[in-house]
């Protein structure tokens, strides 16, 4: 693949140089995905497919101009070359985009592990099959396994322009996911599982299966409780998605365009001094670890709040040019793959945890609720303003300890109050299932609506 890449780089190189464009640049991004799903003891989808998208662009007359394909072959290049003369300038930007030359050096950070790319397709179905099978026999009150998978995928992606710029990298990744839908007495609840990682053998389907059974059926008999403010206990997973849905207030495109209102407060305390949330693409084998961004920047490990301080946002090299300072490796395309534009976006963007477990912080909040499985998180939040009323459930915490499920409540607050009235951070955090992540929190004073 790399010998290929070289020779059709040099070619649509040549054939840019030759219509006039003075500078250029490739993005390539090849990737290949295995997964299984199983229902009710059968293999019920089986994908095993790649894809390859490439997208150039140079300036032509002045003028940036881009092209895409989904083709990597010197027929190709004619098209890509005519397509993006045609298209420069047709889009007006204000803000003129210029080709990174590169830096220095890059940090090499691990994000292939060879012996998952090892592992044969046999064991990925037989383990899958058997976290179906384990979770089916479990308990009694088990009325189903909705859905029980696993995969694995592996990426490919260079950079290279007309200035020198030239890096690539090899990715890959495993993945297992479990949800069991139990009931009793009328009542269904639903709980899921879900593994990220690199290391096969750490995939254990008897594991996966047991914490989403057991999840699913210490829900059972929930119930609301009296509307009030409490201190609650925001568990791992679902302060993780909490942080994710107000990822973006960070960004600086977001704050140019007067999307987040932490514009201006750089060097001003907006969380709790015990607070720490940095972004570090130099983690090995997480998420959102790479050596560069999809503008060719080499990323870095930087803290964005450090002790409750806004240290710094997170740019692209257009965002860095408006604000008169250097990316921080945060250019990256967006849901459209090859063919978005480059936006601004998080690497490994975490909450620092504490050397306490949860229990630990279960047992000094005394009173109040375990929070978990928040609901609408896409419709229920504000990202500009900060608000957000999401329906969840949960626990009640009596005398410090877990005790009685509930069901049917709504947690509602603003997100930058949340930064300032976090207590406490534990010791779980989860890097490997997203690229946004965050431990268990306790928070004071949550307004929550029940009965």
């Amino acid at each position: 693949m790399e010998e290929k890449l070289t020779k059709f780089k040099e070619k649509l190189f040549a054939a840019a140089k030759e219509k006039g464009f003075s500078d250029y640049e490739l993005y390539v991004n090849v990737s290949d995905t295995f997964s299984v799903r199983v229902f009710k003891g059968e293999i019920d989808e089986y994908k095993n497919a790649g894809s390859a998208g490439i997208s150039f662009r140079g300036t032509y007359n002045g003028k940036m101009g881009n092209s895409y394909s989904e083709k990597i072959a010197d027929d190709a290049i004619p098209f890509l070359v005519e397509n993006a003369a045609q298209n420069a300038g047709i889009i007006e930007d204000p803000d003129h985009v210029e080709l990174y030359p590169g830096d220095a050096s890059y940090e090499q950070v691990k994000q292939f592990e060879e012996g998952l790319a090892k592992v044969p397709v046999q064991d990925k179905i037989d383990k899958t099959l058997e976290m179906d099978r384990i979770a089916t026999g479990l308990d009694k009150r088990i009325a189903g396994i909705d859905y029980c998978g696993a995969g694995t995928s592996e990426g490919y992606r260079l950079i290279a322009n007309s200035h020198g710029l030239n890096v690539s990298a090899k990715s890959n990744n495993g993945f297992a996911f479990i949800s069991a839908r139990v009931t009793e007495n009328g009542q269904f609840k639903v709980d899921r599982e879900f593994w990220a990682g690199h290391n096969w053998t750490e995939f254990v389907p008897e594991t996966l299966a047991k914490k989403a059974v057991e999840n699913a059926l210490s829900q059972l008999g929930a119930k609301p409780v009296p509307t009030g403010v409490y201190d609650i206990l925001l568990e791992r997973d679902d302060a993780s998605a909490f942080l994710t849905a107000f990822s973006s207030v960070f960004s600086a495109e977001r704050i140019q365009k007067g999307f987040s209102l932490l514009k201006g407060k750089i060097g001003e305390e907006i969380a709790a001094k015990g607070v720490n949330i940095r972004d570090d693409a130099l983690l090995p084998l997480k998420a959102g670890s790479c050596s560069f961004d999809d503008e060719g920047v080499a990323t870095k490990n930087k803290a964005v709040i450090e002790n409750g301080v806004l240290k710094t946002f997170l740019h692209n090299t257009k965002t860095a040019k408006k604000d008169g300072v250097s990316s921080t490796g945060n250019g990256f395309k967006g849901m459209g793959g090859f063919k978005a534009p480059v936006d601004v976006s998080p690497t490994n963007l975490y909450i620092v945890p504490s050397n306490s477990s949860k229990d630990d912080l279960i047992n000094e909040i005394k009173t109040g609720l375990i929070i978990r499985d928040l609901g609408g998180l896409h419709s229920g939040i504000n990202p500009i303003s900060g608000d957000f009323s999401v329906i969840c459930g949960g626990y009640v915490i009596e005398n410090g300890v877990k005790s009685r499920p509930v069901e049917q409540i709504t947690i509602a607050g603003n997100f930058y109050s949340v930064l300032k009235n976090i207590v406490k951070t534990a010791n779980d955090l989860n890097q490997l299932r997203g690229n946004v992540a965050s431990p268990s929190l306790w928070i004071k004073g949550i307004n929550v609506s029940g009965e």
